[in-house]
């Protein structure tokens, strides 16, 4: 949550843009245009206050983090995944470690039973950067760490070899989330409690991977 103190005298009268600075795709891609796509959203501090605000924050906005127990766990090792169709376009999909990129129609995976807790450790074996979503369901973000992607074969699992030193999450994404980066060159962890049956998706929130393949469906058993 962000709170802005528009009531400053020295705003008056002035136009407060939030702008965007990260490449397309993200984080190699090109650079954003600053007169267009650079610019989200706009503020124009033109008009009187109709009320004003008596409100205090809190010394504490929320009560600690309780982390999930991740000592008797399932482990998933998740696949980011990026081939060519029959003619030659490049698709995004999901799918495992072991089977390689798996289509939306392709048998379902992860299947964890009712407030199971599980790790999914997502090798994102793309060059770009992706929002990934999970339906109903919150995750704490443990780690991230690099792996060897020039030796990597999807399908292959004793190919995957970690490097360097697994990084905690920044500050911001120490809570509970629902969306999370995952970058390219990296394995993502992330801890979740599974308490609603039923059958939802996880998928890539860039609006055009997620409508061509890169969502999968999962279901919790009862």
């Amino acid at each position: 949550d962000v709170i802005v103190d528009f009531a400053d005298p020295k705003l008056a009268g002035q136009t407060i843009v939030v702008r965007n600075d990260a490449r397309t795709p993200f984080p190699n891609g090109h650079a954003v245009d600053p007169a267009t796509t650079g610019q989200v959203m706009a503020f124009r501090v033109s008009k009187p206050m109709s009320a004003t605000a008596d409100a205090t924050l809190p010394a504490s906005l929320r009560a600690p983090l309780a982390k999930l127990p991740g000592l008797r766990a399932r482990v998933r090792q998740l696949l980011l995944a990026e081939i060519k169709d029959e003619f030659g376009r490049i698709k995004t999909m999901l799918g495992t470690v072991e089977h390689g990129a798996l289509g939306w129609d392709a048998p379902i995976s992860e299947t964890p039973r009712r407030n199971d807790v599980e790790i999914w450790s997502v090798v994102n074996a793309t060059p770009d950067a992706h929002p990934m979503h999970l339906h109903m369901v919150f995750f704490q973000v443990l780690d991230r760490q690099k792996y060897d992607a020039e030796k990597f074969e999807a399908g292959k699992p004793a190919t995957l070899r970690l490097t360097g030193t697994a990084m905690a999450p920044p500050a911001g994404e120490r809570g509970w989330k629902d969306t999370v980066i995952m970058r390219p060159g990296e394995v993502t962890r992330v801890i979740a409690r599974f308490d609603l049956p039923g059958l939802y998706v996880w998928h890539c929130h860039i609006l055009e991977h997620e409508d061509h393949e890169m969502m999968r469906p999962y279901r919790v058993l009862p």
